[in-house]
């Protein structure tokens, strides 16, 4: 994983770990890696893998129980949250990158109907 200087590290670590819950990598209760082995798998300091954790425990995406480890919740519906979350985020920067290349919304759409029916046609 890199870094980038923009936003915090845990910040970062945390969005990893979304687009891993999202994209199947990690399911629904699974075990997610201790934060001893994050640290050092990443190569980041301690305290900040722990206070991604501190996050993620707080909105409820991962659990902790002390001596056993870290996993994802078993919620569904926090898994369909995070999938539309991240699918409107995509959408909305999609089409404001689009807007400042200065195409209208219908040659957006039209844009995308397009490319969509040439994926599905391959």
């Amino acid at each position: 994983m890199e870094f980038n200087s923009k936003e915090p590290i845990y910040s970062q670590i945390i969005d990893d770990i979304k687009i891993k819950f999202i994209n199947s990598t990690y399911k629904l209760g699974q075990e997610i890696p201790s934060r001893r082995e994050l640290a050092k798998k990443l190569g980041v300091n301690a305290n900040t893998i722990q206070r991604a954790y501190r996050e993620m425990e707080d909105m409820n995406l991962i659990v902790t129980a002390r001596g056993q480890g870290s996993y994802m919740t078993n919620d569904p519906a926090m898994l369909e949250a995070l999938r539309e979350e991240a699918i409107h985020r995509a959408v909305s920067q999609s089409i404001e990158l689009l807007r400042s290349f200065g195409s209208t919304d219908d040659e957006i759409l039209e844009r995308i109907t397009s490319y969509l029916n040439r994926g599905s046609a391959e």
